[in-house]
């Protein structure tokens, strides 16, 4: 099941576009293999930041025996791996060195854990869940593999979706415990797409509307073992106040919806934002403090309000 696409992207670079390319045959494959898949839900191009640092996933895919992250590496020459571990690009007789894409996916193995149990109720939760991670190589390009022999972390990207479906039926053969039920696996897409903070934003014009509309706005808080608590994550918009006190010190806070919390009565308003053009309800999109009101119509979004 595919529960986030790639974003919108735009680049004159020449690597970055080639880079896209590769992000971009690798979701066409996950997108072939799982669309349908009730079991493995996959997620492209997830960025999770924090106040001091930040890492970018190309593709998540998660199932119940864990998760495994995928990163897309364009080669349409040879890609030299070496016995002492270093990984060499060969452009014709000319070679440049690079860094490991392999350690690159370990690290944010360890980041989007951490994230995750940072969100966790309970704390600690996702420390007993595997994190595999893969490196996935251009179609085109050719694997010069180690005297060692290959590395199981890396393999063409065509055999990406095949290494995902083994993982999950040998698991399933061998009588694996599951780590993730279907309610979590829910949760932990919902709080990623949430928590999603991409680099830069533009408005798109009427021919680039996609057909999609936005992901649904997720919980900051991700209660893996419970039903999902209710979360402080306040100022209030120009124009907005409590429809009991008529007081403007709100917070937003989260139950089965976002809604406004009035400091003053202790009571609750339900948001309600309708896009001036088309009359549509905006969805509610949650980024760190901010929350923007977003129109999928329209293909829209503004901020409306900032927690304190």
């Amino acid at each position: 099941m595919i529960r986030k696409e790639l974003d919108l992207f735009e680049s004159t670079d020449k690597y970055a576009v080639a880079g896209r390319k590769a992000e971009e045959k690798m979701a066409f494959y996950l997108k072939r293999f799982f669309s349908s898949h009730s079991e493995i839900h996959v997620m492209n191009h997830i960025r999770l930041a924090t106040d001091d640092d930040a890492a970018q996933i190309d593709h998540l895919l998660i199932h119940p025996f864990g998760m495994a992250i995928v990163e897309s590496k364009s080669v349409h020459g040879k890609l030299q791996l070496k016995d002492d571990g270093q990984w060499v690009r060969w452009y014709g007789k000319e070679s440049k060195g690079m860094a490991s894409p392999v350690t690159q996916a370990r690290l944010q193995a360890q980041f989007l854990r951490d994230v995750l149990n940072n969100a966790a109720k309970p704390k600690g939760f996702f420390d007993s869940v595997p994190i595999d991670v893969m490196v996935a190589i251009s179609d085109d390009g050719l694997i010069l593999w180690p005297k060692t022999g290959v590395l199981d972390e890396v393999c063409k990207a065509d055999q990406v979706a095949d290494r995902i479906t083994d993982t999950v039926a040998k698991a399933s053969k061998a009588g694996v415990k599951q780590v993730l039920d279907v309610n979590h696996i829910e949760k932990i897409c919902e709080f990623l797409c949430a928590s999603h903070s991409p680099l830069a934003q533009r408005t798109l014009t009427p021919s680039e509307k996609p057909t999609k509309k936005p992901e649904e706005a997720a919980p900051a808080v991700l209660a893996v073992e419970q039903p999902l608590a209710e979360y402080r994550s306040s100022l209030a918009p120009s124009g907005s106040f409590c429809q009991h006190c008529k007081g403007t010190k709100l917070e937003i806070l989260f139950g089965h919806n976002y809604y406004f919390h009035c400091l003053d009565c202790e009571k609750n308003t339900p948001i309600k934002n309708t896009c001036p053009t088309c009359n549509a309800q905006k969805k509610t999109r949650k980024q760190k403090k901010q929350f923007f009101a977003e129109c999928g119509t329209c293909n829209t979004s503004e901020l409306f309000h900032e927690n304190a």
